[in-house]
């Protein structure tokens, strides 16, 4: 008998310009299921979370939230195991009931599934963060409702979590994993040579897609824990220094801000193209050069090994990943198709490099990917924890 899992996901509450998100959730389920479980992916909504293509409240089924949901899943082939429940409206339960109970495993992705009675009789039910010491301040400093409560298992994609993080003690044994990704969507060959406006967008281009400021920086003990605004403002001058054009797929709006950028020779690109349609975003990120990318300035002050589930898409798909270090190449190869920076200075000399010997970066890349990102070596490592 096939093992049984439910993977609490965030797909239908981010309907918009939001490929890179759905993607960080559909990987576990996809790769669960490579590996032979049985899944059902679930989600719940709050009434404030669904609106219709005005922006609109309105019922669930005239949202985009709705529509999002069975187009995506429509998309990657996923059969009748899902259940999109949303606050006031009456949603079938049954089918999900009966088969949560005696589950094998519950994934709780970020904690974004808010409904216990329904997958208590799972067996194993993992509260999996994605957003390492940032969720732990919210839980221990600001005393946010993180969800954590119904779950006996704790994973992190920071992977020093547990063994040389700086994180608040919310009294959880935080895990380390590796954020997945399912090949067989995430390769040369599946994103295919088919003429795409975003891959010209991309083409041989240092490329990344992101938010710049995200969300407000927290502070813990007199530091404070910030965004990705911070550590991008260090690398202003590496276009001039490295002879490289890079190109940020961002929701940075106008301003002085972005003018300097531009001025230092970066592109900016509006995510609507791009991330509208997970297919674009695939063929924009292997239409690209490489990944050039610093981290959120909380996972680097925190070392939290936090490594992104974008990068392992660029990996994936053979194009090398130049990423700033937080603690991550203790526990990946690193070097060669996978490097890190600590300084501008280090991002301007590795950059070179990779130039120098590029073809020898994409075969490693193709390798890292295979070896330890395919979901069906990483997810079976994180099973191990249960």
């Amino acid at each position: 008998m096939k093992k049984r899992a439910i993977v609490g996901v965030g797909l239908a509450g981010f309907p918009e310009k939001a490929a890179g998100n759905s993607w960080a959730f559909l990987q576990w389920g996809l790769g669960l299921r490579d590996l032979g479980w049985d899944v059902w992916l679930v989600e719940s909504l709050q009434k404030k979370e669904i609106f219709n293509a005005a922006g609109k409240a309105c019922p669930l089924s005239e949202s985009v939230n709705l529509a999002h949901w069975k187009k995506l899943l429509h998309e990657i082939g996923w059969d009748g195991r899902a259940t999109l429940l949303a606050e006031g409206e009456n949603v079938e339960e049954r089918g999900l009931r009966e088969f949560a109970q005696g589950a094998d495993l519950f994934l709780n992705l970020s904690g974004h599934f808010k409904r216990p009675d329904l997958v208590e009789g799972a067996a194993a039910r993992v509260y999996v963060d994605l957003d390492p010491v940032f969720t732990q301040i919210w839980a221990k400093v600001y005393q946010s409702p993180m969800n954590f409560a119904g779950h006996n298992g704790f994973w992190s994609v920071g992977l020093s979590m547990g063994r040389g993080a700086v994180i608040p003690d919310t009294g959880h044994a935080w895990k380390p994993v590796l954020p997945p990704v399912c090949r067989r969507f995430w390769t040369a060959d599946a994103a295919g040579h088919q003429a795409s406006p975003a891959a010209e967008m991309g083409r041989g281009k240092w490329t990344t897609v992101t938010h710049w400021y995200g969300y407000a920086a927290v502070e813990w003990e007199g530091r404070e824990y910030g965004n990705k605004a911070t550590e991008f403002a260090k690398l202003l001058k590496w276009p001039e220094r490295t002879g490289l054009r890079p190109c940020v797929v961002t929701d940075l709006g106008k301003g002085e801000e972005k003018e300097s950028f531009m001025n230092g020779g970066w592109e900016f690109l509006e995510p609507g193209p791009i991330c509208s349609d997970w297919r674009e975003y695939r063929a924009f990120l292997a239409a690209s050069r490489g990944e050039f990318s610093p981290a959120k300035s909380g996972y680097v002050i925190a070392r939290t090994g936090w490594f992104s589930d974008r990068s392992v898409l660029y990996l994936s798909l053979g194009r090398p990943v130049l990423l700033q270090e937080t603690g991550w190449s203790r526990w990946l190869p690193e070097g060669l198709g996978l490097v890190a920076f600590e300084n501008p200075d280090e991002a301007v000399e590795k950059a070179k490099q990779i130039e120098g010997n590029y073809e020898a970066h994409q075969r490693a890349a193709l390798s890292i990917a295979a070896e330890h990102l395919d979901a069906t070596r990483s997810i079976p490592r994180a099973l191990a924890f249960i």
